[in-house]
């Protein structure tokens, strides 16, 4: 049996749980609604609802993980970046070594859409040596901004 096109595309249905999830309706680690549900509702294939999971996750709005419901990312308390030494900080998304080493560093893991702070610093012990790069989740840790008086 051939199956009618779907009322809504993947992009349109990522933008009603984008909406729900920044809006507030969709709390940080809410769970978001299963495929099946999804499906049912929206009229929508299991292929389309994970394609407009994906979309979310890639913005890093969602986390999934294999075996367990998509949730919604949880916030984190976020630390500042301490700025002695630094030479540059740059933002980008991590290889995926990278994202293996955060993955096993930190508490609740690294999970994909998350970019990084690469924060490269001059060692004050050896001065002439070459500034060394410490990648930062920056769902972890935010740039301080100037000081208000």
């Amino acid at each position: 049996m051939i199956r009618p096109a779907p009322s809504i595309s993947s992009e349109e249905l990522a933008a009603l749980l984008r909406d729900q999830i920044l809006s507030g309706e969709l709390a940080p680690g809410a769970r978001i609604p299963s495929d099946r549900w999804l499906c049912e509702t929206h009229d929508v294939s299991r292929g389309l609802v994970r394609l407009a999971k994906a979309i979310l996750r890639s913005e890093g709005l969602v986390v999934t993980r294999q075996g367990k419901t998509s949730r919604v990312r949880p916030l984190y308390d976020k630390e500042p970046i301490d700025l002695t030494n630094v030479v540059q900080v740059e933002t980008r998304m991590p290889t995926a070594p990278e994202r293996e080493r955060l993955d096993d560093r930190l508490s609740g893991g690294f999970d994909d859409g998350v970019p990084v702070f690469v924060v490269w610093r001059l060692d004050p012990d050896e001065p002439e040596s070459p500034p060394k790069p410490e990648l930062l989740p920056g769902d972890r840790w935010m740039l301080p901004g100037p000081a208000h008086a």
